[in-house]
């Protein structure tokens, strides 16, 4: 293939790097006084945000690469940025207590069912590409 990391895709994980700094702010707050309201809105308002921007950069990035993925690279870009960000924010002492090992140890079961579906996809996945066109 080609190119598998995008322009893109490293928008994307730029943006979701910043989204989650912004995000583990707000939440850190939430919990510090204890606001249920505070951690839902940082909870709600991140998913939404995120999906808009798995949605935009994933239509950018149909553009760019014609392979119907089933934004597989996205999620794994999205777990990768997300754990290192919290696993950083609790060893930097952000945090005093660290759920994230179970979050991530959940999330990964998710990413390995999304894996197999891409991999079940992937026969399917070059859109109007020409054997010749894929490898260098």
């Amino acid at each position: 293939m080609k190119k598998f990391i995008t322009p893109s895709l490293l928008k994307f994980a730029v943006s979701v790097a910043a989204l989650t700094i912004i995000f583990r702010l707000f939440l850190d707050y939430g919990v510090d006084i204890q606001s249920k309201i505070i951690i839902s809105l940082s909870a709600i308002i991140y998913f939404i945000v995120m999906l808009a921007l798995g949605f935009y950069f994933g239509y950018k990035d149909g553009q760019f690469l014609p392979i119907y993925d089933v934004g597989f690279r996205f999620h794994l870009t999205t777990y990768i940025v997300f754990i290192s960000i919290s696993e950083l924010w609790y060893f930097l002492g952000f945090r005093e207590e660290n759920s994230i090992h179970k979050t991530a140890l959940i999330w990964v079961i998710f990413l390995f069912l999304h894996f197999l579906l891409f991999l079940i996809m992937r026969k399917k996945s070059f859109k109007g590409l020409h054997k010749e066109e894929l490898f260098d």
